[in-house]
């Protein structure tokens, strides 16, 4: 029975995780690397280190070669492989942004290389055969866009990696239902590692994600969407699945943008202008904006789930 594994993988990614966040904790000290409070967009009362994404990064890795190795041997070792180098090209990526702060050009044309050899290395969106261009850049897109969606979630104590387990919860699940197997298995072990940073990340945070593990978290989020392929599937319901799946960081994503352009400020400007900052200004403590965010999140996963559970 597959569950019993699969309960076995996100536990044991919680726990390695958790312990690499730790470790984390005490190298950043060491190499200053925090995220320091402004007066404008960061008002955590103090530095935090932001080297929790490097060590989901790692903790990832290691747990979904082990896992998957042990459902598939070699063949499924390197399925793992083709998502997780992009995937840490990605997390490399977010990490000199977080060093050097990048143009936005430049993450975004490094967030579209990466997608390009996610494509390469099979991770691919297909909706109109015979015409690979389309798909192609169809894949890239949503690669981008559920990156930065949940980089631009990365504003608040516990939401991205609240966001990502959620949805990764319920793209597992999905898997289960169709018999992809290997992929439930990659949606478990990113429950698990986001579970574990969790314990460190709630409010008050003790470590922050940084760029590196927001592009790392989101590049794999889109991937496992993207390969859910039932095959009993219409192209239209498949659509909608993905949909609700990543339904709060589209939503968020899109608020940003169109408030910021109606008020002629640049779509990449930092802000407080977020959905979890409006509850913020509305009353709500930290822990409650993300739990009503999450709350939106958890309907739309099930209606996911449901619609996955209906067409089998």
């Amino acid at each position: 029975m597959i569950w019993l594994p699969l309960a076995a993988t996100l536990l044991g990614a919680a726990a390695l995780s958790s312990v690499a966040v730790l470790v984390s904790i005490r190298v950043a000290r060491r190499l200053n690397s925090y995220d320091f409070p402004d007066e404008a967009r960061k008002t955590q009362d103090r530095p935090i280190p932001r080297l929790g994404g490097v060590a989901v990064a790692v903790a990832f890795s290691i747990l979904s070669i082990a896992s998957l190795w042990g459902f598939g041997g070699s063949g499924s070792a390197a399925l793992s492989m083709s998502i997780l180098m992009p995937a840490l090209l990605a997390a490399l990526l977010g990490y000199v942004d977080d060093v050097k702060h990048l143009l936005p050009s430049v993450r975004l044309i490094g967030q579209a290389v990466i997608g390009l050899a996610a494509w390469t290395l099979g991770t691919r969106i297909e909706v109109l055969v015979g015409v690979p261009l389309f798909d192609l850049v169809l894949t890239v897109v949503v690669i981008m866009v559920v990156v930065n969606g949940i980089n631009l979630l990365d504003n608040t104590d516990g939401l991205a990696g609240a966001s990502v387990l959620v949805s990764a919860l319920g793209a597992g699940i999905i898997a289960v239902i169709f018999g992809q197997e290997l992929v439930s298995v990659l949606g478990f072990a990113l429950v698990g590692v986001c579970l574990g940073f969790l314990w460190h990340n709630w409010f008050p945070a003790r470590v922050y994600l940084g760029d590196s593990g927001a592009y790392f978290l989101g590049f794999l989020l889109a991937v496992l969407v993207i390969r859910l392929r039932p095959e009993s599937l219409s192209r239209e319901a498949g659509i909608a699945i993905a949909i609700l799946l990543l339904a709060l960081p589209i939503v968020d994503t899109f608020y940003v943008i169109v408030s910021r352009l109606r008020q002629g400020i640049h779509p990449f400007t930092a802000g407080r202008d977020h959905l979890s900052h409006q509850l913020q200004g509305a009353g709500l403590s930290v822990p409650k904006s993300v739990a009503v965010l999450q709350a939106f999140s958890l309907l739309s996963v099930v209606g996911a789930v449901m619609l996955g559970i209906a067409s089998v």
